[in-house]
């Protein structure tokens, strides 16, 4: 009598570990990049799902297999045997009940108490807006001006001003051509111009200012991390095997790859060394310009 073997399906989190397992992420690390709680993963990989609803554990699980360039159909595949709780669906009935006569008395004493007090106030708001314009326009007739009392300028008035002006005038000149007056300033045109250029070359001489080119070639999915000394994000993706991106930057760049013997990275044409800097097939590290 034969025995047959039961085949055991593998769970959606047994893949997802091994893809992870492969690219050289921890579960730490794997969840600052995907943005998913340590524990929901741990939870995923181990199959002990039991306390995550269905409806989010499925979108997890999608999720993270999308982070890590997983193949999402064949994941699919095995969703099936992803056991979670069902939303329970509760039917709420509202019961009518009969109301005394004591509340419907209570409500329609609040309802004439609530007339009474809106018809004062509106009484009290109405007789001050009335006695207000009557208070505006006893101020508006006694502040009036007779129009008697304004009258033009004579031409005399008008020439015995001009002689201010004209003073004026010739101080804001004399103090222009004070100004403009190299002599009175200190400083002589040549020495202008020697400001000027030894001003020009300090801004072009700024080593902040250099761009550097970073190139990598990729044998395997990797994920790569690169940011400038401005803060620029250059690179922050899974890049697929066999692909070649290059970025332009100031020095120097914060670098952090996830599968460091997958990848062949170059500064301004020269390959870097990646052995120095990997621990576990990661390397982190800050790269200078030589």
């Amino acid at each position: 009598m034969s025995r047959q073997k039961e085949l055991i399906p593998l769970r959606p989190g047994d893949l997802l570990r091994y893809e992870r397992e492969q690219q050289g992420m921890s579960i730490e690390l794997a969840s600052r990049r995907s943005r998913i709680k340590p524990s929901v993963l741990e939870a995923i990989e181990s199959g002990e799902t039991g306390d995550i609803p269905s409806v989010y554990l499925r979108g997890y699980i999608k999720n993270y297999a999308g982070f890590l360039g997983a193949d999402i159909s064949g994941i699919e595949e095995h969703m099936e045997h992803v056991q979670g709780a069902e939303p329970e669906v509760r039917t709420v009935f509202t019961v009518n009940t009969n109301r005394s006569t004591a509340e419907k008395w209570l409500k329609a004493s609040s309802y004439l108490a609530a007339s009474v007090l809106i018809a004062t106030l509106a009484w009290q708001f109405t007789h001050q807006a009335v006695r207000f314009s009557q208070g505006d326009s006893q101020l508006s007739s006694a502040t009036e001006v007779p129009t008697e009392s304004i009258g033009t300028d004579s031409p005399q008035n008008r020439q015995e001003s001009r002689p201010s002006n004209t003073h004026l005038n010739a101080s804001i000149a004399s103090m222009e051509v004070i100004g403009k007056d190299p002599a009175l300033t200190g400083t002589s045109p040549a020495e202008q111009a020697w400001a000027a250029i030894s001003g020009n070359t300090d801004a072009t001489d700024d080593p902040a200012s250099l761009q550097h080119r970073l190139m990598i070639t990729t044998s395997a999915d990797t994920w790569v991390e690169i940011a400038d000394a401005s803060g620029k994000q250059l690179e922050l993706d899974l890049i697929r095997a066999g692909s070649s991106r290059e970025y332009q930057g100031q020095a120097p760049f914060d670098v952090m790859i996830g599968r460091a013997s997958a990848v062949v990275l170059n500064m301004d044409g020269s390959e870097i060394s990646l052995g120095p800097h990997t621990r576990g097939n990661v390397a982190r590290f800050t790269l200078q310009p030589q």
